[in-house]
């Protein structure tokens, strides 16, 4: 019954040559030419169609409403995308076979064999679909005598994918270029980024150009929900020039890190981080603390405890709260401060109806209420036989609050005065003690 339906559904589509006879017919009366221009105008089309489709599935961090492709993306989440909060079906499910740029960056390092559709393809490929489209409209242009205004509407379309195209593909090709710096360590690979990022920034350049008199904003969507490439609240990072001086200042900082790293011997990220003090507060829940060291147990019905931890956590209070509590019931905490603070929660880096989740705002619209979403240490600790925790924080002001989370066991690791900066970044703890630090560093 399956078979015929889609035989039956297969026979019902008009053949493509008729397809497009029938839309060029249609275009083409649309702006008062022949069909053979409409036929252009519908190559266009189609041509700019395979763009973001491809972007999205091989570079894109979500398909949910945290991302909006069409304001590019930060180094950072190119190079390092489980940071903020990968959907991973994005590429498990919803894409071709194929590789993520930090996956293909991996094998390249290791010498082994690509799978399926890669990074640079993809780069190449919406390169020449942007030049096709354009080219198609320009062919269309001069027989146009009806609705012009919305043929250059369409037209302008056209370059603005077309810029899109070029500023992504030579974006990652600057990124490539990052994570190859990553496993060889030599500056000169980190140099090689250098063309790449001065080209990209110019292309979006352009793309500030062709939108600024004719976009009022890039998206509809202007709630904190939406974290990439920017948080967009407050009617901020809505707009291709507002994400020009970002894209500027990436490629400034890369330009001076290589020089530091020419200069002397970077030290690790860690090593340059300064220890987060403790905030005053006053507990109002029943329950114990501890200093956060290692040798310290993190639980009050364990004895479980803590192995490595980043060095700025040294030395907070932490909170002992009972596991199987947190499990059963899920975690309250009530608090008075005079002063806002950020409360630091560790997070287990394994989904386990075990360990409480970690905020998710593909399923969750409060998941950043307190500015929780986003993981500020990742693999900041490890407690023993445990796996490796993230740390996020839950900013609150001055004043009586509760912390209220869900069922599963977590840590909390301190209170720290909300002006005090809270550096992001991989302290690579965890899987057996081996250092994974990321290298976001060099752009920020």
């Amino acid at each position: 019954m399956v078979q015929g339906l889609v035989a039956l559904r297969l026979e019902s589509q008009p053949p493509r040559p008729a397809e497009v006879s029938y839309w060029g017919q249609q275009l083409g009366e649309q702006f008062g030419t022949t069909a053979e221009a409409g036929k252009q105008v519908l190559e266009a089309y189609e041509q700019a169609g395979e763009i973001e489709p491809k972007l999205l599935r091989r570079y894109g961090i979500t398909d949910g409403n945290r991302q909006t492709l069409t304001l590019g993306m930060l180094m950072g989440q190119l190079i390092n995308p489980k940071r903020y909060g990968l959907f991973t079906l994005l590429y498990e499910s919803e894409a071709p076979e194929g590789e993520m740029i930090i996956d293909y960056a991996e094998k390249e390092a290791k010498g082994q064999k690509h799978i399926g559709e890669t990074p640079p393809q993809v780069a190449d490929e919406v390169q020449a679909h942007g030049k096709a489209a354009v080219a198609a409209i320009e062919r269309a242009a001069p027989s146009v005598t009806k609705n012009q205004a919305e043929f250059a509407r369409i037209k302008n379309d056209m370059y603005c994918q077309a810029v899109l195209a070029d500023f992504y593909a030579e974006k990652v090709r600057a990124a490539l270029q990052v994570l190859r710096y990553k496993y060889s360590k030599n500056v000169t690979d980190l140099e090689a980024a250098v063309p790449a990022l001065e080209r990209s920034v110019q292309h979006w350049q352009k793309m500030v150009d062709l939108t600024k008199n004719t976009y009022l904003y890039a998206n509809s969507m202007q709630t904190a929900q939406r974290k990439i490439p920017m948080r967009g609240v407050d009617a901020t990072y809505i707009t291709w020039a507002e994400m020009l001086p970002v894209y500027q200042r990436e490629l400034t900082n890369l330009r001076h890190s290589i020089d530091s790293l020419k200069a002397v011997k970077a030290l690790p990220a860690s090593q340059k981080l300064v220890v987060l003090r403790n905030a005053p507060v006053t507990l109002l829940t029943k329950a114990g603390t501890y200093s956060v060291a290692a040798g310290q147990p993190v639980f009050a019905d364990t004895t479980t405890q803590i192995t490595a931890l980043a060095p700025e956590l040294a030395g907070l209070k932490g909170v002992r709260l009972n596991a199987a509590q947190q499990r059963k019931n899920g975690t309250g905490l009530r608090f008075t401060t005079t002063k806002p603070v950020q409360v630091l929660v560790g997070y287990f880096n394994k989904k386990s109806s075990r360990y409480l989740p970690a905020p998710q705002l593909e399923i969750d619209a409060s998941a950043n209420y307190y500015g929780q979403a986003d993981v500020k240490i990742a693999n900041g600790l490890v407690v023993a036989g445990q796996p490796a925790v993230n740390v996020h924080a839950y900013t609150f002001k001055s004043g009586t609050h509760t912390l209220n989370l869900s069922r599963g066991a977590c840590l909390i690791l301190g209170f720290v005065d909300a002006s005090q900066p809270l550096r992001t970044y991989n302290a690579g703890l965890g899987g057996g003690g081996e250092q994974t630090k990321e290298i976001d560093w060099l752009f920020e």
